[in-house]
């Protein structure tokens, strides 16, 4: 590893390893090597980061059409290691066009480099010697990044983990456990670090404590999949003090599948920072004409591959609109791509009667009222046989029961205050509106419109 403190030598390696892997690309990758034969790219064309520029971004959809043309055939590229053509392992992302998920191929070399990934990712964010990792992480129905990612922290930083195995119930493979059931379990294992979803985090703390159940060693809770609130990241933080923690840490990471990781807080409100970035390049982009927006602006969030093996993307976009720069950290001073603008998924603004609707507006009122412990943002006509007939703004929360009079009085002025339209409220019951046994996130928005 260089040192990643070193701009110059950071740049250099990563167009050495960029020219690599787009001469790969062209002889052995079969989405990439019809691409560029049309464009008339050749091994050799592509040498600099700024080069990238002359190639066309990529879109999820290209991927989920045929996952296996994104992945590198070694037949056809026989200079490559045993390790760099050698399959480790099939991890899962977003479904394909038919509704199945998306194989994500790792092979050796691959598996490697996560791994030194999440030791890297691990350190930066204080886990470490004397820590037992609680993987909160429901188990999945196939090998997925979140779940796979906890396990391989835990091997490369030497540590215990603890699994939660949580999800929904099946005869037929008895192997998950229910809230309490999971409880008691880490209770017994007494964990320092808590990993999972945030809502389902969030689930297991408040069911946790109504069972006085003791976690004298929790000191910090490392979050993926789901935005925070500040709200949110204090209500955890608050659950740890409570467990005894003097000095609470909460990490957000951004991550998706295609990065095997995220990118990660070094310290409580950090921008969380791309800390591989010998693997992974990080470019925002304008979606139409794949130009790169000045550092710092919102774009499109694009991802290239550096150093892969297996599955390689070129120019891919990830779905999020996004700020970043290129630059030291300040508190830790590693290089690479920092978030300076908050995520936000592309397409998120809904037309309801009209009037452009931003559902995060609506999510962050809802979630700094701590009366409210789920609620759900539901579109869709007041005559669902009647294309033509009005939109219905439905907002479901659950809440207790001494609050719900108060609620239903307040919300609708302060939602149309905010986003211009008035929505009618419904309450639900426990479970109803999300259920951490039966599914890993939480859906918060649902349009039962055509389309």
């Amino acid at each position: 590893m260089i040192e990643m403190a070193d701009e110059e030598a950071l740049r250099k390696l990563r167009e050495e390893r960029l020219r690599r892997t787009v001469d790969l690309c062209v002889v052995a990758h079969p989405f990439y090597r019809k691409r560029f034969r049309e464009l008339g790219v050749g091994t050799g064309d592509i040498r600099t980061l700024d080069d990238l520029q002359r190639l066309p971004l990529v879109d999820k959809s290209d991927y989920m059409a045929c996952p296996e043309d994104f992945r590198l055939r070694a037949a056809d590229a026989p200079a490559l290691s045993f390790e760099e053509s050698t399959l480790w392992n099939v991890a899962y992302t977003t479904g394909t066009t038919s509704g199945m998920p998306s194989p994500f191929f790792n092979t050796t070399h691959d598996q490697y480099h996560i791994m030194l990934q999440a030791r890297h990712c691990a350190e930066a964010e204080g886990v470490g010697r004397g820590d037992l990792i609680a993987n909160l992480i429901p188990l999945p129905p196939m090998p997925m990044g979140a779940f796979l990612c906890v396990g391989r922290t835990a091997e490369i930083m030497g540590l215990p983990v603890v699994n939660a195995l949580t999800g929904a119930r099946s005869q037929e493979y008895p192997v998950r456990r229910g809230m309490d059931e999971a409880i008691e379990a880490m209770e017994a294992a007494a964990p320092t670090v808590f990993w999972g979803v945030p809502s389902f985090v969030r689930s297991f703390f408040r069911r946790a404590r109504e069972r006085n159940a003791r976690f004298p060693g929790a000191r910090m809770v490392i979050l993926t999949g789901e935005p925070v609130s500040d709200l949110l990241h204090e209500e955890l933080a608050g659950h740890l003090r409570a467990f005894g923690a003097a000095d609470p840490q909460v990490r957000v990471r951004y991550s998706f599948t295609e990065m095997q990781g995220g990118l990660v807080q070094c310290c409580n409100g950090a921008a969380p920072q791309n800390l591989s970035p010998e693997l992974y390049y990080l470019e925002t982009v304008n979606p139409e004409t794949g130009l790169r927006v000045p550092e710092g602006e919102e774009g499109a969030i694009a991802l290239t591959h550096l150093h892969r093996r297996g599955t390689v993307c070129i120019r891919y976009l990830v779905g999020d609109l996004i700020g970043i720069r290129t630059e030291q950290c300040p508190h830790c001073g590693r290089l690479g791509e920092r978030i300076v603008r908050r995520p936000r998924r592309t397409g998120t603004l809904v037309k309801v009667r009209g009037m452009l609707v931003n559902p995060e507006l609506i999510f962050d009122l809802l979630s700094a009222d701590r009366a409210i412990t789920n609620y759900q943002l539901v579109i869709r006509k007041s005559d669902p046989a009647d294309p033509d007939s009005m939109d219905q703004l439905l907002l479901r929360i659950e809440a207790d029961s001494g609050s719900q009079e108060r609620l239903a009085g307040h919300l609708p002025g302060l939602v149309q205050k905010t986003v211009m339209v008035r929505p009618e409220i419904l309450f639900a019951g426990p479970g109803e509106i999300y259920d951490p046994m039966k599914s890993v996130k939480a859906k918060r928005l649902v349009d039962e419109r055509s389309h």
